[in-house]
């Protein structure tokens, strides 16, 4: 059995080795150029003199020319045509070619030895063609973001954003791109103004409304957001919507103490006892020992367990209107509780009687019960996770 795994082993390696040439052939039949030189070239990189070798240059020669083929068909069509899409496409062919061919450079020379040449790659300087296209590509973007950024339409200014982002990764620094990315951005966005509204009975504590207004822990004012929200009125901030959470009730119970009375019984062991023969006397073992058996007595505790309990309740809404003229455009509910338990225990009796929970309660006592704004704040967590998710989910 030993002698038969290396020949299984190296049956493995041939054959994965056959699949992976035969792969490669198939991607170039099939048209998947790029798959093929990217296979030719990994298997290349390992070695140029394994016995599979040759096959792989004279794949690699085969799919780069067909590849390139290929792009020079593209871009005699894309020459002719000047929209922006074509534009964009005749650079990305030149940057493929230019690509493509630094891809394969390291490798070269790759000698066929078998037909006794060099395989042949027909490098091109392709520079002037990629930054001619690249210039021309740029100008485009450049004058259509302009156009868009005139319209002051968010919509059509946020795409302006995209293509001078895709400008400046391409052309970095070309004219004045970053400066109108800044002002793309800038009119781009939806300014919201946040407000609360306590329409209940009770007080809002103050750290609570704060905290629902802090944005900045949201993280939703970010570079990437499109809405940008502020809790206080800023001048010269021309408003688009305006968020308002209004607080409707907040329902506070009262303190309340339950009692549960609970008999504890239980079995223990409780020392030991001689045995006694069928005359009355003590037992012996074998070898003259007394026998001693187990004493088991019932310990017996009553326990009464206390459950400190108080809640809150707070339910309100969400708003979204418009900041001119006020039309309310959508409405949702938001709603918390938070409870407040505290339990502990006392016993009378045996105290061997107690399980694990009850000596746990044992250790506590009863404790002052919170106070209402403190169980208000409480709930600010609950209440702003789940004003997060409204906002969110109702992007504007």
């Amino acid at each position: 059995m030993k002698s038969t795994t290396p020949f299984l082993a190296l049956l493995t390696l041939i054959l994965v080795g056959c699949n992976t040439l035969k792969e490669t052939q198939v991607h170039v039949a099939s048209g998947n150029y790029e798959r093929a030189i990217r296979n030719s070239v990994e298997n290349l990189r390992e070695s140029r003199t394994k016995k599979k070798s040759a096959d792989y240059i004279l794949i690699l020669e085969e799919a780069f020319a067909k590849a390139v083929n290929r792009d020079n068909r593209n871009l005699e069509r894309l020459r002719m045509d000047q929209s922006g899409t074509a534009l964009e496409e005749l650079f990305n062919t030149y940057q493929s070619l230019q690509n493509r061919q630094e891809y394969i450079m390291p490798l070269l020379p790759l000698y066929i030895a078998d037909q006794g040449r060099e395989a042949h790659f027909d490098i091109v300087n392709y520079n002037g063609s990629l930054l001619d296209s690249r210039n021309r590509l740029s100008e485009h973007l450049y004058r259509h973001a302009t156009e868009l950024l005139a319209t002051k339409d968010k919509p059509q200014v946020r795409v302006a954003y995209e293509n001078l982002n895709y400008l400046d990764e391409i052309n970095p620094n070309y004219k004045e791109t970053r400066n109108l990315i800044k002002e793309a951005h800038y009119l781009g966005t939806d300014f919201v103004l946040v407000k609360t509204v306590n329409a209940s009975n009770a007080t809002l504590p103050k750290r609570l409304e704060d905290d629902l207004l802090d944005f900045e822990a949201y993280q939703l004012n970010g570079n990437q957001s499109w809405s940008v929200y502020h809790n206080n009125y800023i001048e010269n901030i021309d408003y688009d919507y305006e968020m308002v959470l209004t607080i409707r009730d907040i329902v506070v119970s009262p303190e309340r103490i339950y009692e549960k009375e609970l008999i504890r019984e239980k079995r223990i062991k409780d020392g030991f006892e001689y045995k006694l023969d069928k005359n009355g006397n003590v037992a012996r073992d074998a070898q003259g020992n007394d026998i001693k058996v187990d004493k088991f007595v019932t310990s017996r505790s009553v326990v009464t367990e206390f459950t400190q309990s108080k809640s809150v309740a707070i339910e309100g809404k969400v708003e979204y209107r418009a900041f001119q003229g006020r039309e309310n455009l959508s409405s949702f509910p938001l709603a918390s509780e938070h409870i407040f338990k505290h339990h502990y225990c006392t016993h009378q009796g045996d105290r061997r009687a107690l399980s694990h929970h009850d000596r746990g309660l044992l250790e506590h006592t009863i404790i002052p019960f919170p106070s209402n704004e403190q169980m208000i704040y409480e709930t600010g967590e609950d209440l702003k996770n789940r004003l997060k998710q409204i906002i969110a989910q109702n992007r504007f």
